[in-house]
């Protein structure tokens, strides 16, 4: 079992930040820094010091040499010290590719810092149950950063200029629209959502996928269907009047993205869940 003893969430340093430990501590360590940052890699007797201009994870096996900081500047930061059987947790890190003494940067950290958050407010917690809720948020934690990490979208991204990640906001919002209920079956297509944004289309969608790595198109039919699949179970329509609700006017077209997203048709997904 992976045990917590600290974790902070959050942690604000309005004139920056400074962390060097030579010889490690007795902890593994993640750290999530939101801000720009440099850290120091140790190669032999050698000292090399990078500079990461976007947020990023840094992993530390409890030997290793740490020091990163972000000096004369805002800094905040996301942390985890965790012990456990170290050949175990080796292990773990290798099967999910994460890199121990290396920035690693990723389209969106946005879900992995949630689970931080969660893992911080439960280190100050003692319940039953304490322990292995622990251990199953920060292996939760460590999957869902391989997984975001092994999209390999970051390579079409250009995280020098930022230029991509100036869109996020504005993104964000328009992404949580598309996922509201219905929302998704009112949007006429993508020509509307790039004017929206005053881009063009194909640029609209170099964005959009750049920063969620999957295509608009794939979330706006995502979104209708899961919308189709909450009224057949909870209304009384048809299936044609389903499709025509969520945005189709093809019940056939309709029926073979359904069946496409959950695997069934409309028809036997109703029947299914009416048992």
């Amino acid at each position: 079992m992976i045990n917590v003893p600290y974790a902070g969430y959050n942690y604000y340093h309005q004139d920056g930040w400074e962390i060097t430990r030579p010889d490690g501590i007795r902890h593994y360590t993640i750290v999530f820094i939101r801000n720009p940052f440099y850290y120091v890699v140790k190669d032999g007797y050698e000292l090399k010091t990078i500079y990461v201009e976007r947020p990023s994870f840094l992993f530390y096996r409890p030997s290793d040499y740490q020091h990163f900081y972000l000096r004369n500047a805002p800094y905040t930061d996301d942390w985890i010290h965790f012990i456990g059987d170290e050949k175990e947790i080796d292990k773990l890190f290798e099967d999910l590719g994460l890199p121990f003494s290396k920035a690693l940067t990723l389209y969106d950290s946005s879900e992995p810092s949630s689970i931080m958050q969660m893992i911080a407010a439960e280190a100050r917690k003692s319940s039953e149950h304490h322990d292995k809720i622990m251990d199953s948020l920060l292996r939760i934690l460590l999957y869902k950063i391989s997984d975001l990490h092994g999209k390999g979208d970051d390579a079409g991204m250009d995280f020098t200029s930022g230029t991509i990640e100036s869109y996020r906001r504005r993104f964000n919002i328009l992404r949580n629209r598309i996922y509201q209920g219905g929302e998704a079956a009112r949007i006429g297509g993508v020509a509307e959502l790039a004017d929206e944004m005053n881009m063009s289309v194909s640029y609209f969608q170099h964005v959009y996928k750049a920063l969620y790595g999957v295509p608009v198109t794939k979330d706006i039919i995502i979104s209708r269907i899961e919308y189709a699949s909450y009224l057949l179970l909870n209304q009384n329509e048809g299936i044609s009047e389903t499709a025509a609700i969520c945005g189709y006017d093809s019940v056939e077209h309709f029926n073979r993205q359904f069946k496409k997203i959950k695997g069934c048709s409309p028809g036997d997904y109703k029947k299914s869940h009416d048992r």
